[in-house]
């Protein structure tokens, strides 16, 4: 009886969620986590040092559970890669050629056994499929337009991607087999039973018409208006006011300080809403991160000071943070990922439009543009996300407006490199590089060269260090003069940068080191040119070595790739139908590889593979089997860095706590790990109490880890507040990590002898300095927190009672 349970004891805890969508309500979208020491094998976690030095890992033991191989596993290439494919509409022919080594695959043959086809059965019917396909299968029109095969094209980064091919395959079988003139024909070669099972998985898993997902957006005419430029043309601008004059809104940007700062500007009065005219001889913002027109007339509408008659009372809902400004507040910042697609609003701002093409994070900006019940829905970002709106919205009844914008201060690639001469970097410069190590070697060139002193900004620091750096930068007073950054420059924070300079054109994207794509590159390459608020207008792009300068005169000149497919997830309702439609006891991976490989998702979307899925699901096999499908996807779909050997320990040690006694205290968690105790080494050197030569920057990463450890633990006490209860404690061991950081990086590069103490601190953002009031709690909970506080004691009991069956058997 316990057993049955102790499932519903959970559901009674986080019943209170109201979940349309296990990847919407819940926001557990597949996130990828950027880290920029990629390159960098993780480091064994298996050893106990007696002390700490700031360059040591330690691990989280936790009663021999711990199995860190998913995390040190090296992702190999595709068996199908290297096909040779010039053009994408060669597809079908490249699956002529391929299928029959496809069908013959011993990954393939597991897989589909997996999906629930006997093994005696898998042989025989592939072998049919391969015949027909390669008879000309995909050239029959009708053919063509019964299995959808224009969802099969590949995009340009997938020409030789051996991984899509065998997505188009699986998905094409299914397609095949479950068609009823194929279902007449196969039972002379396999059972009924098996013809039934596909059948059945493939109905189970469509997801043909993501639109008809969301109702409430459908029962609406929608006014979509598009607002699209490069970088620094000021897309955003009318958008905002729009929001700023609306009864209710939502902005939903891609970054937590872009969140942040909406917020923060709309409560204070800064943005004039539209309609409104503004007061005469107050002083324009420079210093915003938004990408809005840069106002030197006297009657700017984004305003250094805020008035109280343009403040508009707003709410801020991040995956880790809510500030609860008002109950009635009409007006939300947010996250995509955490946007509200059940409450209608007058005006909806999506930021960076372009990115429901990330295969990590897109779905949550297609569940926004699909979704979200808005009279006026405003989406800002780049021209190449305009073909895939359109098609998005083809299933819809919504009107759509397109405002261009050019970029307002003109981009200059200069005629010469700086020939690998550090000497030759000046003030206002900043050097891109995309791995941690890079970032930190170009900084100590760099000031031992120049005698300049550099702020440096990358994934994996916090945002708050980041915009930190980022003030010194734009300071002129500060003595920090040039910026080190890697791609976390290209959005969300300001910099007035005059000059552009990438130490390469290629990144390693987790498998292998790729090139630049235009967009990408022409992101970064937008940052110049702020820097005209203060001097001459404009800004410049050069390479640090000549053998890139070639591409980078190309790329500007180029028009970026064309977005192809947006990304859809999967609802939670969707994938308990789909898990009844698989074989009892079915892994997690083969839960999660149904929506890529079986699903029929008709262009324009397209369901994306999950990243790191194969470490994600050896995790949950793992540390969380035996939680409800709820808790395992939300555990799955956490901002967890997983190539972080520590990092997956600790996630291992929460959910260990998690199912032994349900209420997760954070210092319990972080006890046995290194984390605590870098963090108060750290702290003695800030007040002079010790000292080490090399320990700013040797204790940086494990500081790293511990900030996102304790976004994890803020992250899960939004959505299982009960269990993850201790909310205040990590908020304050949060901001004692981030002064912890800003001192290192600022003495990183320092003499023992001339460090700095900690007097100065980091401004860290509170109540008072951000003249916002604001709670982190509802008000209105008293009868939630009951309920939850009941259904612990139950769940107590019943892992009582369950321990004790046990020990007796």
């Amino acid at each position: 009886m316990s057993v049955v349970m102790l499932p519903r004891c959970r559901l009674l805890l986080s019943g209170f969620i109201k979940s349309e969508s296990w990847l919407e309500a819940s926001q557990v979208h597949f996130r990828r986590f950027r880290s920029n020491d990629s390159r960098q094998q993780p480091r064994n976690s298996y050893y106990s040092p007696k002390t700490f030095t700031g360059n040591q890992r330690g691990s989280f033991k936790h009663g021999g559970r711990s199995n860190p191989q998913y995390v040190t596993k090296q992702k190999k290439g595709h068996i199908l890669d290297g096909f040779s494919v010039r053009d994408a509409n060669d597809t079908l022919l490249v699956m002529e050629k391929q299928v029959h080594k496809w069908a013959d695959l011993p990954h393939v043959h597991r897989r589909l056994e997996s999906f629930g086809v006997p093994r005696t059965d898998v042989q025989p019917i592939l072998s049919i499929f391969a015949r027909e396909v390669s008879s000309g299968l995909l050239h029959d029109p009708v053919k063509q337009k019964k299995y959808h095969v224009e969802r099969f094209v590949l995009t340009t980064k997938e020409l030789n991607q051996g991984l899509r091919l065998d997505q188009n395959f699986t998905q094409l079988f299914y397609s095949w087999a479950s068609d009823p003139e194929q279902q007449e024909v196969l039972p002379k070669s396999v059972s009924q039973h098996t013809l039934e099972q596909i059948s059945y998985l493939y109905s189970t898993a469509d997801m043909s018409y993501p639109a008809d997902m969301y109702p409430k957006a459908r029962s609406m005419r929608r006014k979509v208006i598009m607002h699209v430029g490069p970088t620094n043309s000021g897309k955003t601008h009318m958008a905002l006011r729009a929001l700023a004059a609306a009864k209710t809104g939502v902005y939903s940007g891609p970054l937590r300080l872009l969140a942040h700062e909406i917020w923060d500007r709309l409560n204070k009065g800064q943005i004039v809403p539209l309609g409104m005219d503004p007061d005469p001889d107050s002083e324009p913002d420079t210093s915003t991160n938004m990408d809005i027109i840069e106002e030197s007339v006297s009657r700017p509408t984004v305003r250094k000071e805020g008035k109280a008659k343009y403040a508009r009372e707003c709410n801020l809902r991040t995956g880790e943070e809510f500030r609860i400004v008002s109950e009635y507040a009409g007006l939300m910042s947010c996250t995509v990922e955490m946007t509200s697609l059940s409450l209608p609003v007058e005006v909806a701002v999506v930021d960076e439009i372009q990115m429901l093409a990330d295969p990590d994070r897109g779905s949550a900006w297609t569940a926004a543009v699909l979704g979200l019940p808005a009279e006026e829905l405003h989406l800002c970002g780049e021209e190449v996300a305009v073909p895939i709106v359109q098609a998005l919205l083809n299933d819809t009844d919504d009107e759509l407006f397109i405002n261009r914008y050019e970029r307002l201060s003109p981009l200059t690639v200069q005629d010469e490199s700086l020939e690998g001469d550090f000497g030759r970097v000046r003030k206002g410069d900043c050097l891109v590089a995309f791995s941690r190590s890079s970032i930190f070697t170009l900084k100590r060139k760099v000031e031992e060269n120049t005698g300049l002193r550099c702020a440096v900004a990358y994934g994996r620091l916090p945002p708050e260090i980041r915009a930190e750096q980022a003030a010194l930068f734009n300071n002129p007073h500060s003595g920090y003069d040039v910026m080190i950054g890697s791609d976390a420059i290209g959005m969300g924070l300001n910099l007035k940068i005059k000059r552009i300079i990438f130490e390469t054109l290629r990144k390693f994207d987790g498998t292998v080191e790729r090139a630049l794509s235009v967009s990408q590159i022409k992101q970064i390459a937008g940052r110049a040119g702020r820097y005209g608020l203060h001097g001459e207008p404009g800004g410049f792009v050069t390479t640090l070595h000549a053998d890139d300068l070639p591409m980078l005169h190309s790329a500007i000149l180029r028009q970026p790739d064309p977005i192809v497919f947006a990304g859809v997830s999967p609802t939670l309702a969707w994938a308990e139908s789909v898990l009844q439609a698989l074989p009892a006891g079915a892994l997690h991976q083969t839960l999660l590889e149904v929506a890529p490989y079986v699903s029929n998702v008709r262009p324009p979307c397209r369901a994306f593979v999950p990243s790191k899925i194969e470490e994600r699901s050896q995790f949950i096999e793992t540390h969380a089997k035996h939680m409800k499908l709820y808790d395992r996807l939300l555990i799955g779909g956490s901002p967890m860095n997983w190539r972080d050997a520590v990092a997956v320990e600790f996630t291992a040690r929460l959910c260990q706590i998690y199912n032994e006694k349900i209420r997760v205290p954070i210092l319990h968690a972080l006890r046995v790990g290194p984390y605590i105790e870098a963090l108060e080494n750290v702290e003695g050197m800030m007040s002079g109490g010790k000292s080490s030569a090399g320990a700013p920057s040797q204790g940086l990463v494990t500081l790293e880890g511990l900030h996102k450890s304790l976004v994890l633990y803020l992250w899960l006490s939004h959505r299982l507040p009960v269990a993850f209860y201790q909310s205040e404690e990590a908020y304050a061991l949060k901001e004692r990590t981030e002064k912890a950081l800003d001192w290192c990086l600022r003495n990183v590069s320092t003499k023992v002898a001339d460090r700095q103490p900690a007097s100065f601190g980091l401004r860290v953002s509170s109540e008072a300095e951000d003249g916002v009031e604001y709670r982190r709690i509802p008000a209105n909970r008293p009868q939630e927190e009951s309920n939850r506080e009941l259904g612990v004691r139950y769940a107590k009991l019943l892992n009582s009672e369950r321990r004790s069956a046990r020990s007796q058997r």
